[in-house]
């Protein structure tokens, strides 16, 4: 047995992985105690201050302890297992990604975690804790999705008939209740700005997906044909909650068809039908919704490419036009969908008409019907300023940080494109909003000098570009942060409505009886959030850590060549890095959140295969 795994070590990681759970970054003062001695009083001070660290965690930390202890002792002895290859790798990364994670909340930037003496012990003790907990964890992830224990079946469920359709009522159903307590719907400011192009408030721009803007619209119009805009917003959320009702049952179909195991299944169920996530956003009818509903479905069927025939062939071409018109960056993941199964074909020998007409349909007919929306409403193209929020963030980070460092020529270049003497103030670590809205470049020239003077900076002060995206993206690694954001109901957006002129002809309304409820329904929620397990599941962080982990399982396994099918998803991973935001914003993140349940059930997929 490795000297690691003695239950001395196992103890020692238990403690070390409870302190770093319990850990933060507050440091105390210690108490003169009249000591002259340099060495001493060194001594003295480390001890007061992690006394007075710990001071009140003791029952917590020996629970915590014993917990841990457990758990490692049970995998590493009980069962015994092996350390699966790349998991040291993949867990000291996740640990060193957290503990920054740790700096950035605390300080907003990760050299606090080196100022002291007593944080640098700190910082080591988190490193070492978590690294065990994702070592543990990553081990134990392996091998329950590589056992064949699973739960009992009973014969003559009522699931055996007609499957998919119970899939689909059993989510809906639960759904439905949702969308009823927050009649008519969750609004946004984006909403509010679509609606706005469609009936003539502002310039309809490229700012919004234009054809989310032209469908969503639609049924507001449709609304106000029947006297109610609350009626055609209602039907709307009732619409994107069934297409993606309809794909969340499929993918259980798939499951059960693949032979994936039942436990999977059933928790997948449960993730759907109770998951904040999930239940909680079939209200809020924004443009992510409808995209991600489109990206699983694509992404399923590209892992059963060899078996697409008929239906699913039109739902290949259906789903890939509506994945690059509902989001302004579909049209980039599909392109990485297209190239990977183009590869594939050829190198199966299997380049027919008929698949490559399914593979380049979508693009076809996406760019048709964007061109005739943009013809009938007369779009015009929208700034590049929302593609350009690292290198802004990093520009106004650099200002803020190294303004003295700025030349004159520099400043007339970032001048041109952004306001030099706000982006400094305005600068927000977490969101580029404040910084893009100062954009004002009048033509191509201007951003080419701003990059000259971009790439130029960045290797004076490399690591201050570096902090200015680690520090908006951090919470991608920290599971124990929360991202609560749940649009309260449909008057969200009334003050930008009645500044654009809007509430005269629509005016979104909660019915008086029902006033109060909507509030309630954000509080549960909230506390989903909050609890054991049901909170984790609904957890930016959580999803992204699972990414990591299931690819260097694929790795481990040998899988190479299937790893090109999570190319959208870690397309996803990059774009939400260059978004304006994540925290506060975790739709940017749901295509990789509804996607994981038939990203882990593929996995095993293969796993069932290869053990025949």
């Amino acid at each position: 047995m490795k000297k690691w795994r003695s239950n001395c070590s196992l103890f020692v990681c238990s403690i070390l992985s409870a302190l770093a759970v319990t850990m933060d970054l507050n440091v105390a003062d210690a108490p003169e105690a009249g000591i002259t001695i340099g060495l001493y009083q060194q001594i003295y001070k480390l001890i007061t201050i992690v006394a007075a660290d710990i001071t009140g965690k003791g029952f917590l930390l020996s629970i915590l302890t014993l917990l841990f202890f457990g758990g490692y002792w049970y995998i590493w002895k009980q069962k015994k297992m092996e350390v699966i290859r790349y998991s040291k790798g993949v867990s000291l990364f996740l640990s060193l990604m957290y503990v920054a994670g740790v700096g950035y909340a605390y300080q907003n930037t990760v050299t606090v975690l080196f100022q002291s003496s007593i944080r640098l012990l700190k910082t080591a003790i988190m490193i070492a804790g978590f690294f065990m907990i994702f070592l543990a964890a990553m081990n134990l992830l392996y091998a329950a999705l590589n056992s064949k224990a699973d739960l009992q079946a009973e014969k003559g469920r009522i699931l055996s008939k007609r499957p998919f359709l119970w899939y689909f009522l059993i989510i809906f159903g639960v759904w439905f209740v949702h969308l009823l307590l927050r009649y008519p719907g969750a609004m946004s400011y984006d909403n509010a700005r679509e609606l706005s192009y469609y009936f003539g408030y502002a310039d309809f721009t490229t700012a919004q997906p234009i054809f989310h803007t032209v469908l969503f619209s639609f049924f507001i119009q449709i609304g106000l044909w029947f006297g109610s805009e609350n009626i055609g917003l209602f039907l709307f959320v009732l619409f994107q909650s069934a297409v993606m009702a309809a794909v969340l049952a499929y993918t259980l179909l798939q499951m059960r068809k693949w032979n994936v195991s039942r436990w999977l299944r059933v928790l997948t169920l449960v993730i759907y039908t109770w998951a904040p996530y999930y239940v909680g956003y079939v209200s809020f009818p924004i443009k992510d919704y409808l995209y991600t509903a489109f990206f699983v479905f694509l992404l399923m069927l590209s892992f059963k490419w060899d078996e697409l025939i008929g239906k699913e062939q039109i739902g290949w071409i259906l789903s890939g036009s509506l994945l690059v018109l509902l989001r302004n960056n579909g049209k980039i993941i599909y392109l990485a969908i297209f190239v990977v199964m183009l590869v594939y074909i050829i190198r199966k020998k299997k380049l027919e008409k008929r698949n490559l007409l399914v593979l380049v349909l979508p693009l076809i007919l996406s760019s048709v019907i964007t061109a005739g929306i943009t013809t009938a409403f007369g779009v015009q193209k929208d700034t590049p300023k929302e593609m350009l929020s690292v290198p802004f963030q990093q520009t106004a980070r650099y200002v803020r940080d190294y303004g003295d460092d700025v030349t004159g020529e520099e400043k007339e270049a970032i001048g041109k494109v952004l306001d030099y003497n706000k982006i400094a103030d305005v600068y927000m670590e977490l969101t580029s909003d404040p910084v893009k809205t100062t954009y004002h470049a009048e033509s191509t020239d201007d951003l080419i000098a701003y990059f000259k003077v971009w790439f130029k900076q960045f290797w004076k002060h490399p690591i201050c570009y570096v902090e200015a995206t680690w520090n908006q993206n951090y919470y991608l690694f920290a599971p124990n942060i929360d991202n609560i954001v749940y649009n309260k109901d449909c008057t969200i957006a009334h003050e930008i409505m009645e500044q654009m002129g809007m509430q005269e002809q629509i005016s979104f309304h909660v019915p008086e009886k029902m006033h109060g409820i909507c509030s309630i329904m954000v509080s549960y929620y909230t506390l989903l959030h909050r609890l054991p397990v049901i909170g984790m599941l609904s957890n930016v962080g959580f999803y992204i850590i699972l990414l990591w982990m299931i690819t260097f399982f694929f790795l481990k396994d040998g899988r190479k060549r299937e790893l090109w099918l999570l190319l959208p998803l870690w397309l996803t991973f990059l774009i939400i890095i260059a978004s304006p935001q994540i925290q506060n914003q975790p739709r940017y993140a749901f295509p990789i959140i509804y996607a994981m349940p038939i990203l882990i059930a593929y996995y095993k997929k293969g796993r069932i295969q290869n053990d025949r």
